[in-house]
């Protein structure tokens, strides 16, 4: 008897492990602007603040509890030059799409940490906000940034 209420058992957590919930797999779009190849890096005796439109963010196949958006950057949140002198930290945000841009006030996250976004929008407008030294060395400056977007199940 013990054995059929052992088999009877089993059954049922086989049962319960095979119902899996449906979970969205999120997808991201990134359409990168122009700009981005010619930031202003002023440097001529100015220290002026930069907030500058990098790129759209397209959300596809969410579920109804919408999504985390993470990004990170690959330089420790500096435009660098390969050199390693005079780097610029930058820090992100992002507003609805086709929003007007962000205030000062709206980058909130230090250059160099993840920006963590909960959202449910479709269409995202990321920017950053950098200000160069008085006297920026001039040259090529980079930096990348990592986009993860997952479900909020």
């Amino acid at each position: 008897m013990r054995l059929a209420i052992k088999q009877k058992l089993v059954s049922l957590l086989l049962l319960l492990a095979g119902m899996q919930p449906a979970f969205a797999q999120p997808s991201i779009t990134v359409s990168a602007n122009t700009n981005n190849s010619n930031l202003n890096l002023a440097g001529e005796g100015n220290n002026l603040e930069y907030i500058v439109k990098v790129a759209t963010l397209a959300i596809a196949e969410f579920g109804v509890n919408g999504f985390t958006l993470t990004i990170s950057s690959d330089s420790s949140g500096n435009l660098a030059k390969a050199d390693g002198k005079t780097p610029i930290p930058f820090q992100v945000t992002t507003v609805p799409g086709g929003s007007p841009p962000p205030g000062v006030a709206a980058f909130s996250t230090p250059s160099g940490n993840n920006y963590t976004l909960p959202s449910n929008l479709a269409s995202l407008d990321l920017y950053i906000k950098y200000t160069p030294a008085v006297l920026q060395d001039p040259g090529n400056y980079n930096s990348s940034l990592n986009l993860d977007v997952v479900d909020n199940e």
